[in-house]
């Protein structure tokens, strides 16, 4: 979920990641086993005992520190936290991504990697059980998150409705086909699975369109206030079926968005209205820190100027790492594409594109 470059031969990068000393806020994971899912995607398990707690549906950011600058990327956690499965993550191979490229090409079993942790509010509701149905639509490598919110939602809540909408080439490129075959029919009364493929000779179910897509929804859900959607995709993807629920009078607050590569070229942001300079004081982890923002920075960017190691990965407002509370004052955000108007009615903020506005503020991150 974020640029994919780093210096240094990719030798050096896995001897490195084995000598360092992962005092927080690193933690030392060591793969256990490598499963190639279908061509260009692979799954990676962990060993256990790494102690790393997480929701599903979030993501692992993992950090190389052998060039100059710190570089991190993100990837969707595929393990279900309540099943107690080993933590995996799912790796798409990006012919221009180089730490892609490398986990997928280079890395084998017993190499060691470092993490800051898992981040991300592409979760379950905490009032799932208040739903009656729960829609998963799911493009290629965006199965990820899903796979991991699917079984933990099924197991532990059997008893909702859940359809999975899911586009692939073909039978072949389709990730976790089988294990998905064997939940749909151990689950035969609640689960329900469209699988499309874009190379079926019937153009109308091949791709997602409006058309399927209405179709679809209305033969699983009569009542709009009772279903909730995660979409996981690319972002044309999940912009169509995201235009088609509002309009078809679902709330946006229960359509859920998780951009499984949101790095890449960075965009230019919004000026904040205020210029000034500001004292940041943040509660990290227990430990208080206290640092000027200067404008044009944003309180991460002043972080990390100086030297302070705040969680961030996207640095673009769209995958919810830098997430903190502000418990006094006002932060401004440039953009924001992961909080909900209640996670901001809780005073949660982005670090990334967030500027202290009129004063200074006080933040917390647990």
């Amino acid at each position: 979920m974020i640029r994919e470059s780093f210096s240094g031969p990719f030798d050096l990068f896995c001897r490195r990641m084995s000598s360092i000393k992962t005092a927080s806020p690193y933690t030392r994971l060591i793969i256990d086993h490598i499963i190639e899912e279908t061509r260009g995607f692979k799954t990676f398990v962990f060993r256990e005992g790494h102690g790393i707690a997480y929701e599903s549906g979030q993501f692992l950011t993992l950090s190389d520190l052998s060039g100059k600058d710190e570089i991190r990327r993100s990837y969707s956690i595929t393990s279900s936290s309540f099943l107690q499965e080993p933590l995996s993550i799912g790796v798409k191979r990006i012919d221009n991504g180089y730490f892609s490229r490398k986990l997928y090409d280079r890395i084998k079993e017993g190499d060691t990697l470092l993490t800051t942790g898992a981040a991300g509010f592409f979760r379950l509701p905490e009032n799932i059980q208040a739903f009656q149905q729960v829609f998963f639509f799911a493009a290629g490598s965006g199965i990820s998150p899903i796979f991991s919110l699917l079984k933990t939602l099924l197991y532990k809540y059997p008893h909702i409705r859940t359809t999975l909408i899911y586009s692939n080439p073909s039978i072949e490129k389709t990730a976790f086909y089988k294990e998905l075959k064997q939940l749909e029919n151990k689950f035969s009364e609640t689960l329900h699975i469209d699988f499309l493929y874009s190379s079926i000779t019937d153009l109308r179910k091949a791709r997602l369109n409006s058309e399927l897509l209405l179709e679809l929804i209305s033969n699983h859900s009569n009542q709009k206030d009772k279903t909730v959607f995660f979409l996981c995709g690319p972002e044309s993807y999940m912009r169509m079926i995201q235009f088609h629920l509002v309009e078809e009078g679902f709330s946006g607050e229960f359509i859920k968005k998780e951009d499984f590569n949101p790095g890449g070229k960075k965009t230019t942001l919004p000026s904040p209205p205020d210029h000034g300079d500001y004292t940041i004081r943040i509660n990290l982890h227990g430990t208080s820190h206290v640092f000027l923002a200067a404008f044009p920075d944003s309180i991460l960017q002043a972080a990390r100027k100086e030297k302070l190691n705040l969680p961030y990965s996207c640095e673009t407002g769209k995958c919810g790492s830098c997430a903190a509370i502000c418990d006094l004052g006002e932060v401004w955000m440039s953009n924001n594409e992961v909080l909900t108007d209640k996670d901001l009615m809780r005073g949660y903020i982005l670090t990334c594109t967030g500027h202290a506005q009129k004063g200074g503020v006080s933040l917390k991150i647990e």
